[in-house]
């Protein structure tokens, strides 16, 4: 899954030379923490709630409508963006391994989209979540036991919308989680139990 697809492509964006008390606004109109600030067509940093609020705390509160963006935004901060046409999974690495909650989506040196750590979040619940059942099965490393598991749900007529596979350190194995068009599952696990397999939850 690529960024392109997860983006939000309306940007709310600030200029470098607005008030801070626009890009306030700006953030609790839309329930937003973070604002690219723009130079010209170029972007030139982002600022966040927090820098907004240890501005405030320094007692400086009454001039918000005269400070502008540029005199709060972190100077020399590194700006970390993204492309588009990487995965999803390397966006999870760049917010998780510097602990910040959005990047820039830059193509021909254009921004063209943020991906934030709520659209991940979102992703990942879209891709768990089961609109009718679900069963999650404990596999071992050999292989064709995904296929089999597969085939015997097969049998029984009912398609898989998803499957997301789990590795279990610990217990040296995966857990897979099918989601499954049927509203009744209790047959397909039964035919799985005794076929050997170890069902977790089923729904």
């Amino acid at each position: 899954m690529l960024i392109r697809e997860k983006m939000t492509k309306n940007v709310i964006t600030i200029n470098v030379s607005d008030a801070l008390a626009k890009a306030e606004k700006l953030m609790q109109m839309n329930n937003i923490h973070h604002l690219p600030v723009i130079s010209g067509k170029k972007l030139s940093g982002m600022i966040s709630s927090t820098d907004i609020e240890n501005f405030k705390q320094k007692g400086k509160d009454a001039n918000m409508e005269n400070t502008s963006v540029a005199e709060v935004m972190p100077t020399n901060q590194r700006l970390l963006t993204i492309a588009p046409d990487v995965s999803i999974e390397q966006a999870v690495m760049l917010l998780q391994n510097n602990k910040i909650r959005s990047l820039p989506v830059m193509e021909h040196g254009q921004m063209i989209g943020i991906i934030t750590l709520t659209d991940v979040l979102n992703t990942f619940i879209d891709l768990l979540w089961a609109k009718k059942s679900r069963i999650t099965v404990e596999l071992g490393h050999e292989p064709g036991l995904i296929a089999e598991v597969a085939g015997v749900i097969s049998d029984f007529g009912v398609a898989i919308s998803r499957i997301v596979m789990f590795p279990r350190p610990l217990q040296n194995n995966f857990e897979a989680m099918l989601s499954l068009d049927t509203d009744d599952t209790k047959l397909i696990v039964e035919k799985l139990r005794q076929k050997g397999y170890k069902i977790g939850d089923y729904s």
